[in-house]
């Protein structure tokens, strides 16, 4: 597992920025931190099939809508019954579904609440304890509820239930799990392993990984972490799972975290129907969205 790289790698393609300040056209910042003082950003953002992406920008009570190329397009304001407080915008995690829609969560003490844009309206239904999602097959939602359990939601309703595995948008199981060590389960393919997680100097990592699937099956995976030689220094990398299970070596990438990032595990994204990694870096000039080149 690399240490964070100083630069992007050239496979990893700048496709634009989106700057922050007044207007429609670029996204809000908020005060935040420990302090109150510093400058955060929008609560990420997810790509669509027809490649334009939707932002959560929390500053400014909306979502705004991009083109493939970073050009505003629209805006819908979130409206302040759903706001807490009539003030408050506090979902995140975003995913855009195969049949367009936009789907993102908060927490409240008791419940998990989906916020939905679908024909330009907003909508949110409740889902029954904690969950956040962190993985989608392009129709539903997995993720982890109370004591790490992995569930499955169907944002049509809200209804949850347990799963032993993720899928793939054409139906193909798999699981992962990382600490310090990747465990990797591919049933159709005949595939279950481990792979030790070290630093560069092989000392133990532990890590988190963010996963999307494209629509070849390939599995892509953003990990993040520290080593246990150097707790102080921030690992970062990038890698695929072939649908055979093959695990190709760890890319090195830049630090993701910033002053102006939210905080939230959705650096990784991909459009319904792509094959095509992306990743969206929130950073003190900007939203910074990467590509992968073949």
């Amino acid at each position: 597992m690399p240490a964070a790289a100083t630069a992007m790698p050239a496979a990893w393609q700048e496709r634009f920025v989106i700057g922050y300040g007044p207007g429609e056209s670029l996204l809000g910042t908020a005060p935040g931190g420990d302090s109150g003082t510093l400058d955060i950003g929008p609560e990420y953002g997810a790509p669509a099939a027809d490649g334009s992406w939707w932002f959560l920008d929390a500053a400014k009570a909306r979502i705004a809508h991009y083109d493939a190329d970073g050009r505003f397009l629209q805006q819908i304001k979130v409206s302040k019954k759903l706001l807490i407080g009539g003030r408050y915008f506090q979902w995140q995690l975003p995913h855009v579904l195969a049949d367009g829609t936009l789907v993102a969560a908060r927490q409240d003490p008791e419940r998990t609440w989906l916020l939905r844009l679908r024909d330009g309206k907003i909508d949110e239904i409740p889902v029954e304890g904690s969950f956040g999602p962190m993985y989608d097959d392009g129709t539903l939602l997995y993720g982890f509820a109370g004591r790490g359990k992995l569930v499955v939601v169907d944002p049509a309703d809200g209804s949850l239930e347990p799963t032993t595995a993720l899928r793939t948008s054409s139906g193909t199981e798999f699981s992962i799990a990382v600490g310090q060590r990747l465990r990797l389960d591919l049933p159709g393919a005949g595939v279950s392993k481990e792979l030790p997680i070290v630093t560069s100097s092989g000392a133990p990592a532990h890590v988190g990984v963010q996963v999307r699937a494209g629509s070849d099956d390939t599995l892509h995976l953003f990990l993040t972490g520290t080593g246990e030689d150097d707790e102080s220094l921030q690992l970062v990398g990038a890698t695929l799972v072939s649908p055979a299970g093959e695990v190709a070596e760890v890319e090195g990438l830049p630090n993701p975290f910033s002053e102006s990032d939210p905080g939230s595990p959705a650096q990784l994204a991909m459009a319904p129907g792509a094959s095509t990694p992306q990743l969206v870096y929130v950073l003190p000039d900007g939203v910074h969205v990467y590509e992968r080149t073949p």
